[in-house]
């Protein structure tokens, strides 16, 4: 496109918008509220003038704040094509709520939303808003992640309660600001500081109110329906009840309170915020309506009052909701868009003080608030009102013991004898139960604090992970790791371990192995078992599987290694499968695999095969299960890379992985960032890949150690490699390096004679070949581990608190002795 055609003059304010504030001409007087200074030749500074009368085309546009370039190439088709589209049904949609028929009200009623929601991240201040929360955008980059986060404040709003107040019968109009989404909390003043943006409150926040001005004589306020309901709750600066961002919900498109006509003192107090709340222009028709903070009576406090809906009113609004549907089924939601009831034995009790350095810390990690949460901001601790992940873990491991009857004596063998369909099905309901689908994972995160975490990555399955994870919980204060139970809701009848749970023994058998197995460092806290995050936002879930297909088009690719890992994996359970099958079946194999044989030789291999089947642990003692449906067999690798990503950013974590594939992928992420290609830390990445790491594969051996409080020079040395990293100069990486390299020599000396000590001590068999010597490959890239689409996954999730990018990543691999 020439220049002559480009359209580089970007209203951030269209002007269809701006021509409803004013009054029959086509100006506006335009207010400047950091206007540019004059230095005079005697020493003094003046203003330039800060008030004009200015056409609207004039008024609210900033030049280039679109355009995108692609080396020589300059280009409009944010301005033409995004927002072209979003400036037609949005001016439809506004015009309709102030004028229009309940009929055109119902058919704008998403587009309103959606018109509000693209017009809150389209000014300087939600581009600035947008931009901060990554790492490093370029303006193409900007662009894109605006374009990508289009309605994600719609589903809170459509929750809210709606209301458009007047201004008809007052002499004072609203205003035209630069930043025509406006949030308020009463409880969160705006301060106006020179040089700086004012900074707005989310609107996912109880006591948050969203004010957009339809033009002078219409203003439509979205309030939380917990907070109209309780206007003097006690925790105005908590999220409310369910908040989330693309949710799916149901509302009434009719319900909306527009009786309401406010006084002169009242459209002032709502100018006052929305004056406030600008970056840098107002306008209105008259330039006396630009100054409402003249009336010195209205505070950001007491303009509370005022954007409250009527008390009388607000019935329209909560409750639950049913739908129907021709096959019979129906869909029940409460006033929060949750579609199922809230379990109580999930809450703890909120506490009137302090606990006691000794208590044991309210967040549910099994230590004392001494050594857990005391030193910690608010912010920075999981929540202290729901049971932690921990607690979760535990209730779900004694739920376990119950329904298969290990704590009423039955061992290990005879749960693979005596497992049924129901306890399958009880398990799996008891996994649904304990991670309700409208859990706020974030709350029960830990957060960026400082601690060293690490979140593993790799092959879930009993005979893979004990081989580092059980050793590497150890290295770190925490390990997250993806824990491998399904969640039955939302899954296919037919797929599902509580609707068909005969094709899921197998599986399930598995899967408590391993969790039984490791739940020694669950319980102590050293590994923080999480469901797959997907289970509580479709959003993510949907997001994620296509950033997966968008980085696998060209195929996986499998190291030859990896696959026969793999390969023996499937192998063993097709094995299980095979004894799975009635005596005759497997005979019958045998004589297909060798049809010259006898019946005596047939009979000698079933017999060796039924001894190997009783010598493996997660074969099922159970015969014909596969003259049914057969078995469901799963083989998964989690988590995935994006969401490894973001919970070590959401978490303060680094990344630990002993899987070729998901290594490959880290680095292949590293390519496309400029941050990510360079490392100031090669003298000490050298270090750390020329050295041996101590493991064991016997988790017996791991949680001993973790049980005797061992492995403390290991973590310290992590922890002190962490937060070097973080907080080093450049002219004194040298020094760190060398101090890293003794410390690092003398932990590996002490970790190796523990590990020694606990196997022998603890008289576990096979010590000497279970112990082994790991190469760590690792990254340190300058700028850290990013992807822009995971920082818009955690921005969009709703984490409150994360990291712009992960420090380090290890990829340890058993050194293979000679």
């Amino acid at each position: 496109m020439s220049r002559k055609e480009l359209t580089r003059n970007n209203h951030y304010v269209p002007q269809w918008y701006q021509r409803g504030f004013s009054t029959n001409s086509n100006q506006l007087h335009y207010l400047d509220l950091s206007p540019k200074e004059k230095l005079l030749p005697d020493g003094r500074v003046i203003k330039l003038k800060e008030r004009k009368l200015l056409p609207f085309s004039q008024c609210f546009f900033e030049y280039d704040l679109y355009t995108t370039f692609f080396g020589p190439i300059i280009s409009d088709i944010i301005e033409r094509e995004l927002f072209g589209k979003i400036d037609d049904f949005g001016s439809r949609a506004v015009r309709a709520f102030i004028d229009g028929t309940e009929s055109d009200r119902h058919f704008r009623f998403q587009d309103l939303f959606r018109y509000i929601d693209a017009q809150k991240s389209r000014t300087p201040k939600g581009l600035l808003w947008l931009k901060n929360k990554y790492s490093h955008l370029n303006q193409t980059q900007l662009m894109m992640e605006m374009e990508a986060i289009q309605d994600m404040h719609t589903t809170i709003w459509y929750e809210s309660v709606k209301e458009i107040v007047s201004a008809e019968n007052s002499v004072i109009k609203f205003l035209a600001t630069d930043h025509p989404v406006t949030t308020y909390n009463y409880a969160c003043p705006i301060s106006n500081q020179k040089g700086q943006d004012p900074i707005e409150p989310s609107i996912a926040l109880k006591a948050s109110q969203t004010i957009f001005p339809l033009n002078k004589n219409y203003c439509l306020i979205l309030t939380n329906y917990e907070y109209a309901e309780q206007p003097e709750l006690n925790d105005p600066l908590q999220k409310r009840t369910n908040a989330r961002h693309f949710g799916e919900t149901m509302v009434r498109t009719n319900a909306f309170i527009r009786n309401r006509k406010l006084n002169d003192h009242q459209v002032q107090e709502i100018n006052f915020i929305l004056k406030k709340s600008a970056r840098r222009y107002i306008a209105a028709a008259e330039k006396e309506w630009l100054y409402p903070e003249n009336d010195t009576t209205i505070s950001w406090e007491s303009v509370q009052r005022t954007l409250l809906p009527p008390e009388e009113e607000i019935f329209e609004f909560g409750g639950e909701m049913f739908a129907g549907y021709s096959d019979g089924r129906t869909y029940r939601q409460d006033a929060f868009g949750r579609t199922v009831d809230e379990h109580e034995f999930l809450k703890k009790p909120v506490l009137d003080e302090e606990p006691q350095p000794d208590d044991f810390c309210p967040c549910g990690l099994g230590k004392s608030y001494t050594d857990c949460c005391r030193d910690k901001p608010e912010s920075l601790r999981p929540s202290w009102s729901i049971r932690s992940i921990r607690e979760r873990n535990l209730i779900f491991y004694n739920g376990i013991v119950d329904i298969l009857g290990l704590s009423r004596g039955k061992d290990w063998e005879d749960i693979r004898r005596e497992l049924n369909d129901q306890q399958v099905k009880d398990i799996h309901t008891l996994f649904e139960i304990v991670w309700p689908v409208h859990t706020d994972i974030f709350k029960l995160l830990p957060k960026p604090d400082g601690k060293l975490r690490a979140v593993y990555t790799g092959i879930i399955d009993w005979q893979i992970i004990s081989t580092f994870s059980t050793t590497a919980a150890l290295y770190f204060d925490q390990l997250i790791v993806h824990n491998p139970f399904n969640h039955p809701t939302g899954m296919n009848p037919q797929y599902s371990p509580v609707a068909n749970p005969s094709i899921y023994k197998q599986q399930t058998l598995k899967n408590v192995a391993l969790f039984l197995e490791i739940f020694p460092l669950v319980d102590s806290g050293r590994i923080i078992l999480l469901p797959d995050l997907g289970i509580f936002s479709r959003h993510l879930q949907s997001q994620v599987v296509e950033m997966a297909r968008n980085r696998h088009s060209g195929g996986i690719s499998i190291d030859d290694d990896e696959y026969k890992i793999f390969r023996k994996l499937t192998d063993d359970d097709l094995q299980r499968a095979i004894w799975q099958m009635s005596e005759e079946q497997q005979k019958q194999q045998i004589r297909s695999a060798f049809p010259n044989a006898g019946e005596n030789y047939v009979n000698e291999v079933f017999e060796y095969s039924q001894q190997r089947r009783n010598e493996d642990p997660l074969a099922l003692l159970q015969d014909d299960l596969l003259n049914g449906s057969g078995q469901l067999r799963q083989l998964s690798m989690g988590p995935n890379f994006e969401i490894t990503l973001l919970l070590a950013q959401a978490t303060g974590a680094i990344i630990f992985t002993n899987n070729l594939t998901r290594w490959k992928e880290i680095l292949n992420a590293q390519q496309t960032s400029e941050l990510g290609k360079t490392t100031q830390w090669s003298q000490l990445v050298d270090v750390i890949q020329g050295s041996a790491f101590p493991f064991t594969f016997n988790p017996e051996t791991a949680i001993a150690l973790d049980e005797a409080d061992k492995l403390k020079k290991m973590r310290e040395l992590w922890q002190k490699i962490y937060s070097t990293i973080g907080s080093t100069k450049a002219e004194n990486i040298t020094e760190s390096c060398e101090n890293i390299t003794k410390q690092l020599i003398e932990a590996i000396v002490e970790t190796k004679k523990e590990i020694l000590q606990i196997s022998n001590s603890e008289s576990i068999e096979d010590s000497e070949i279970s112990n082994f010597d790991a190469k760590f490959n690792i990254i340190i890239p300058y700028g850290g581990i990013q992807d822009n689409n995971v920082l818009r996954l955690l921005l969009t999730s709703g984490a409150d608190h994360y990291l712009k990018s992960s420090s380090i990543a290890i990829f340890a691999q058993p050194i293979i002795k000679k």
